[in-house]
């Protein structure tokens, strides 16, 4: 375990340097976000109508630094680490007192060339991964391990990309006849039984063995938007297809801010992956989160 927050701690570190880093303005953009989301009630066992005490905290940390040459030429990079927690002060029936409600450790990079108005040829490239262990409430089900799973795509397509420094608006959209998409499943076994594989070999990724790809195309709109100093509006809406099923991800984030570094955060994300399961029930997923919090941006 100490590892694994050894890893996070150097990530962590990489983002604010670079985003410290000396570089020509001209050239190049960047910046850090830092955030810490935390939701708590708490009522007495004897409360009227019921109710159980918990506390759930999120720490994230979003990092970019984007080229953009004189010739056309473009590089963007972003790196986001997400981790949540939460509990109800009072063991499960597996006897577990704290349990995970988001593990994200993601890096993306993307490079263009310029063709005009707006249009770039690109390639894209991503990673992400889990670093906990993560259980299903009251049972010894695994559905998330260190480096299970792992993600990777890489696609190469042509991105639109539009600014608009009055209203700030950033978008960008990415559209890729060819697409990669790499499934990978540490192998925990030895010290794990593999009853409590489940969740990863099945539920979790839709499939059996420990690595799996395939090629196809995506489709990628990325949009940010400052309404004014107090309210922002984040968007990531991907789109994979291997002609076979489609997974679509849409993550929708608004960030108010309250007073200072207050602030509140509402985040919205539907999910839908043709390849799970049989029903719809298995096929749509839904994560919603709604909280109080400290924020912080720097940026050049």
């Amino acid at each position: 375990m100490k590892k694994i927050f050894l890893v996070a701690a150097t990530l962590l570190m990489a983002v604010c340097a670079m985003a410290q880093e000396e570089t020509a303005p001209s050239k190049w953009k960047k910046g850090v976000d830092l955030s810490l989301q935390a939701t708590q009630n708490y009522a007495t066992d004897n409360w009227h109508n019921g109710g159980v005490s918990n506390l759930s905290v999120l720490a994230g940390v979003q990092g970019w630094w984007n080229y953009a040459g004189e010739k056309g030429f473009s590089w963007d990079n972003k790196v986001e680490l997400k981790y949540g927690v939460t509990t109800t002060f009072t063991e499960d029936l597996a006897g577990r007192l704290f349990h995970l409600t988001d593990d994200k450790t993601y890096y993306e990079t993307k490079m263009g060339y310029a063709l005009g108005k707006g249009w770039n040829v690109a390639w894209s490239g991503d990673v992400s991964t889990t670093l906990f262990d993560n259980y299903k409430i009251d049972t010894d089900e695994l559905v998330s391990a260190f480096a299970a799973p792992v993600y990777f795509n890489t696609a190469v397509g042509f991105d639109y990309k539009y600014n608009n420094p009055d209203k700030k608006i950033d978008l960008s959209v990415m559209i890729a006849p060819y697409a990669f998409k790499l499934i990978y499943v540490n192998d925990v076994r030895d010290d794990y039984a593999i009853s409590k594989h489940v969740g990863i070999y099945d539920e979790a990724l839709g499939i059996t063995q420990l690595k799996t790809y395939a090629l196809g195309s995506s489709f990628k709109v990325n949009y940010r938007q400052e309404f004014n100093e107090n309210i922002t509006l984040s968007s990531v809406l991907a789109f994979y297809t291997d002609y076979k099923g489609i997974e679509v991800d849409w993550e929708i984030v608004g960030d108010f801010k309250l007073y200072k570094f207050l602030t509140a955060r509402v985040s919205l994300n539907p999910r839908y992956d043709s390849t799970v399961g049989e029903g719809w029930n298995e096929k749509i997923q839904f994560k919603e989160f709604v909280s109080l919090g400290l924020a912080y941006r720097f940026e050049k």
